[in-house]
């Protein structure tokens, strides 16, 4: 099963570039699925654009637009339950949209973790009854600063609709192995992101431009195949060091071959 790539399309969107001529650049470069923000889509003519053009949304950033009196770190109940309300109505707008998979950030601090997941395991739920997956991200930084970090919160939460979102660039801030995520993540593995950095910032450029290199992204496409990902992958570039049409159909093309090299699965 090809694991096809996903355009994450906030950070293209602008003054300069209204989202529905993002849109028809996207499908320029023979992508069939994008990622966004909960109101990416909601300038006028963005929806219908995105019917006609025939994309279809894979996955939302759920929390990328949390209001300031808002929060999952845990410190207050009264801002955590608005921050719940505000995901809440995010996983709607999803559903509407048609995403399979949404995701957030973990809080800050460790020591609001256990509130974190019970506001986590809470949305879990309610993203559970729209046929959605609700990803945690590994963010370092972070409370949850790595892949292995974040799969151990995991199986203490135990909940079946809480899964893992594994962000290569991520991975290698951490200095850890990607496609050894990958396995150990195995069918908790709801979402995986790919962007490239110089191993100092999160700095989203496209893939094998900086610290990752050709075998490490050949064996992380071979490791998702041997554990049956199935979902779509997620480039996340940024709009500062890749053009939407260059680094999106450069990347695209690389993951393709990548998977076409790797053979079918057995």
């Amino acid at each position: 099963m090809t694991m096809f790539p996903s355009a994450c399309i906030w950070n293209y969107r602008n003054d300069r570039m209204p989202v529905v001529e993002v849109l028809r650049q996207i499908k320029q470069t023979a992508f069939h699925y994008i990622d966004v923000e909960p109101d990416t889509l909601e300038p006028p003519g963005a929806l219908q654009a995105l019917k006609d053009l025939g994309l279809k949304v894979s996955c939302v950033a759920l929390d990328h637009e949390m209001p300031d009196a808002a929060s999952l770190e845990g410190q207050d109940p009264g801002t955590t339950r608005a921050a719940i309300e505000h995901l809440k109505r995010a996983l709607k707008k999803s559903h509407r949209l048609g995403a399979t998979v949404a995701y957030v950030a973990p809080c800050t601090n460790r020591k609001y973790l256990r509130a974190f997941g019970k506001a986590f395991a809470e949305l879990a739920g309610e993203a559970a009854d729209k046929e959605i997956r609700l990803c945690v991200e590994h963010v370092p930084g972070r409370a949850l600063a790595t892949a292995k970090e974040a799969l151990a919160f995991l199986a203490e939460l135990k909940h079946p609709n809480a899964y893992f979102l594994l962000d290569i660039g991520h991975a290698l801030l951490s200095n850890e192995k990607p496609w050894e995520a990958v396995v150990a993540a195995g069918k908790r593995l709801g979402y995986v992101q790919m962007n490239d950095n110089d191993g100092k910032k999160d700095r989203h450029w496209p893939l094998l431009d900086g610290r990752l290199t050709y075998v490490d992204l050949a064996k992380t496409i071979e490791a998702l195949q041997q554990v049956g990902y199935q979902g779509t992958l997620g480039l996340e570039l940024n709009r500062d060091f890749a053009s939407l049409i260059s680094g999106f159909s450069r990347n695209r093309n690389l993951l393709l071959r990548l998977q076409a090299e790797a053979g079918p699965t057995t």
